[in-house]
């Protein structure tokens, strides 16, 4: 099995899969390591294991893998919060863009009533736009390879944020 492959596997297998007794095993694993940061050691020695020597490996092959679909071509929102699942969408105030703009390209675009929109937040170069749960993968098919303000836009839906 070629490197990719076995990183996808290993990606798939963290998304969708139970590791509750995996965690175990690595908090043991972790009293033989003296030093902080001995489960990103412990985690890069499984890698090194499992995949090899990865001195010629692309990581910018690694990077582009995409892990928002399941295997039947779903598309998985982790950010859902009270029915309202966040996208992320690579444009933002450095492009003057405004919430009416991005209510206006996803009516015009999804076909849905632009009041359904939730709450955006516009940061210098992106955004993040609330869409009821039932219509975000419609949203977020519709605005595929659009063009906002002659922009090229990603979208994509935003991963959960990170507890501080």
């Amino acid at each position: 099995m070629n490197q990719l492959k076995k990183i996808e596997k290993i990606l798939e297998s963290a998304l969708h899969e139970d590791l509750t007794p995996y965690f175990a095993l690595v908090k043991a694993m972790r009293k033989h390591l003296p030093w902080f940061g001995s489960t990103k050691r412990i985690t890069a020695a499984l890698l090194k294991e499992c995949i090899g020597d990865i001195s010629k490996l692309d990581m910018a092959e690694v990077a582009a893998l995409n892990f928002t679909k399941t295997s039947d071509g779903t598309i998985i929102f982790e950010d859902i919060k009270d029915g309202k699942a966040r996208i992320f969408i690579n444009i933002g105030k450095n492009h003057k863009i405004t919430p009416g703009d991005l209510i206006r390209e996803i009516s015009k675009r999804s076909g849905i009533d632009g009041k359904l929109v939730g709450k955006i937040d516009i940061h210098s170069t992106y955004s993040f736009i609330e869409i009821p749960e039932q219509y975000a993968e419609l949203v977020l098919l519709s605005l595929d390879k659009a063009r906002i303000k002659g922009v090229p836009i990603v979208v994509e839906p935003a991963k959960k944020k990170k507890k501080q």
